[in-house]
């Protein structure tokens, strides 16, 4: 097994390191202390999930005994309780407090949702206004999370759902809302980036933009007048994201790039004959497997 114990032994020897970060370092190094980060934010992410889960059933289950005002009341009171949590934790917020938040603002989309599937008040604009909602959580608290509500609720407000099979639609229309999202994103990236000195809402702005692009390339792709025109939109798309990944140092653009324009390649010849098609289909899925194998092993060699 490879081990930087012995380095690190020369490093305390020689005055480079303190007897403490050593000993922290090689214990890092022996496996005899680890990290749980991981573990415990999807264990409190799970947990999140379920309370609002958990919530939609209690509604769904005694809407008749609660009556509907009482529900939106009941929610919009929990999220409230919620945020003012986070509030009350925001200078020492630990991970069970980001998931609290983001419980928070899930009831307050539920609570929208609720209203407006019963009075009818703001129409689709009530997605806008999730968006706003949310956009302004995430910078008050620093939460990735609450910014990928926002930029869901604007996906959603632009008409974009997030069902699995979207990539497969033939609207062309769709395809356009999605690059007018992907748009908004990267000007809204633009204008964070310059008001804020280092921003950390720069990758959740890059992965949504490269996402909803091609997603709606692949929806250009899918669609038999546009099909040509939505296979080269994806390449170019792909060659863009994956110059980025190299200059940013960042593997999971290179998949984007790799992943999409198989896919796009594969729906574009779909309606040939059955033969050639399932030998394009068998090329394109080694190459990807291959791309995906060689650029793996180039973004685990450290860079200098």
């Amino acid at each position: 097994m490879l081990t930087y114990e012995p380095e690190l032994t020369d490093a305390r020897d020689d005055g480079a390191l303190t007897p403490a970060t050593a000993a922290r370092l090689i214990a890092m190094q022996r496996r005899e202390v680890f990290s749980l980060f991981a573990e415990v934010r999807t264990l409190a992410w799970i947990g999140a999930m379920l309370v609002a889960a958990g919530v939609g059933v209690l509604i769904s289950n005694h809407i008749k005994e609660i009556g509907p005002l009482t529900i939106a009341i009941v929610l919009a009171a929990a999220a409230a309780g919620c945020y003012a949590w986070a509030w009350m934790r925001r200078e020492r917020a630990s991970l069970v407090d980001d998931s609290i938040l983001l419980l928070g603002a899930m009831l307050v989309s539920a609570d929208a949702g609720w209203i407006e599937s019963q009075w009818h008040i703001a129409g689709t604009n009530s997605l806008i206004i999730l968006a706003i909602i949310h956009a302004g959580g995430a910078y008050r608290y620093k939460s990735r999370a609450l910014l990928s509500l926002a930029i869901g609720a604007l996906a959603g407000w632009l008409g974009i759902d997030r069902r699995i099979d979207i990539v497969f639609s033939r609207d062309a229309d769709l395809a356009f809302r999605a690059f007018i999202c992907a748009a908004i994103l990267l000007l809204w990236r633009e204008a964070d980036r310059r008001t804020r000195a280092k921003s950390e809402f720069t990758p959740v702005f890059d992965h949504a933009a490269v996402t909803l692009a091609f997603i709606g390339a692949l929806i250009l792709t899918a669609n038999s007048e546009t099909r040509t025109f939505g296979l080269l939109v994806t390449l170019v798309l792909a060659c863009a994201s994956a110059y980025y990944a190299f200059r940013s140092n960042v593997e999971e653009f290179l998949l984007y790039a790799i992943l999409y324009a198989t896919l796009a390649v594969d729906s574009a010849v779909w309606g040939l004959d059955d033969v050639v098609k399932s030998l394009i289909c068998f090329l394109t899925a080694i190459v990807a497997v291959a791309g995906l194998m060689i650029a793996h092993r180039r973004f685990r060699r450290p860079t200098s």
